[in-house]
């Protein structure tokens, strides 16, 4: 009897590591935080009318809504053909009950205040199209638009983005996220030839706590923005069951005077044997990539120092000598976890299907 509550007390407790609590009105931390363009951060649809959806059919009625809405995905939904599915200004989408969209995504096109949450993504890979040039899907497509926040997503195995940030989109944050078997994750900023002043003024991007699992590059891919990047788990392996990419290259590229600020991450590479036998070895961050100019990269010092095992020696370039490229405070505050307790802590805690809403009927 003692032994089979001793059980139960340790699945309990296992159970609560990975179930938790928070609430609609949560706010991000990071840029999607920041008052600005008219707008008190990023709230979503708080407020609005809480609306339930269980097929593609209602989740794109209420998606393209132009009312205030919270949204929640109850359950697994499957699209066929795959789409992408727009989304406008002030809406929340959440998912219950281990929600997952196979085939299906999201495209935010100059809109504002949108909130994410707690979905599983799946299903935009095309054996036909291994480097999305066909098909051109990504998961989350943000486009001229701002504020947003994706929390505590998972993102498996695409042709193109699965979270891709463009046409002048700023204030927006990836948090505790999950990407597992990705080619190229996330796009910062269109093309080298857009207004560099107005793409300089754009893009403010803030990625923490996520997990990068077996991916490829752009961890994320900068042009011209002003991104902070801490407390994130890179763990490099081949992608497996692909006939695209299968070698990781690099996991953060500044480019074309973008500003990139890295603090307390956690880079793993290969294992040394691998790394010989491969030929490769993961580069953690970079000035450059493609064919574009470089940009400036600042690693953090002291309590946010990186932690880099099995990779080559990051790339950084300063504007000036041993200053970050941009300091973070000055925009929000936020709290560092040192970078060794990274991998447990984003291991455990990011993905989908990890958050309980409890102001949200299950």
């Amino acid at each position: 009897m003692k032994r089979l509550l001793l059980c139960v007390t340790i699945l309990i407790t296992l159970n609560m590591c990975f179930a938790l609590e928070t609430t609609l009105s949560e706010q991000p931390v990071g840029f999607a935080s920041v008052d600005a363009l008219g707008l008190n951060g990023t709230t979503g649809g708080l407020g609005g009318k809480v609306v339930y959806v269980k097929t593609g059919e209602e989740l794109e009625k209420w998606s393209s809504s132009e009312e205030k809405y919270i949204i929640v995905i109850d359950g697994e939904i499957i699209f066929e053909p795959r789409r992408e599915i727009k989304l406008t200004s002030n809406k929340t989408v959440i998912g219950i009950n281990n929600a997952k969209l196979i085939g299906a995504g999201f495209i935010i096109k100059n809109q504002e205040n949108i909130v994410i949450r707690n979905i599983h993504f799946e299903g935009f890979y095309m054996e036909d199209d291994p480097q999305g040039k066909k098909y051109d899907y990504d998961y989350i497509n943000i486009e001229g638009s701002h504020h947003v926040w994706i929390d505590h997503c998972t993102f498996v195995n695409g042709n193109d983005g699965a979270v891709d940030i463009t046409k002048f989109s700023s204030y927006v944050t990836v948090s505790w996220c999950k990407f597992v078997d990705h080619d190229k994750v996330s796009l910062v900023g269109s093309s080298d030839r857009e207004d560099p002043q107005k793409a300089s003024d754009s893009y403010k991007v803030t990625y923490h706590h996520n997990y990068f699992k077996n991916c490829i590059q752009r961890m994320s891919r900068v042009r011209f923005g002003t991104v902070h990047v801490f407390n994130n788990f890179y763990s490099a392996g081949f992608r497996t069951n692909v006939s695209g990419n299968v070698v990781p290259l690099y996991a953060i590229a500044s480019t074309t005077n973008a500003r990139v600020h890295v603090e307390a991450n956690y880079f793993m590479g290969f294992g040394a044997k691998l790394m010989e036998e491969a030929n490769v070895a993961f580069i953690p961050t970079t000035v450059t990539a493609g064919s574009s100019p470089e940009g400036y990269l600042s690693l953090g010092n002291n309590e946010a120092e990186n932690i880099f095992v099995y990779c080559k020696e990051p790339q950084v370039k300063f504007l000036r000598e041993s200053e970050p490229v941009f300091e973070p405070r000055q925009f929000y505050n936020y709290k560092l976890n040192s970078a060794n307790e990274v991998p447990k802590i984003v291991v455990e805690n990011s993905g989908s299907g990890k958050l309980v809403f409890v102001d949200i009927e299950t």
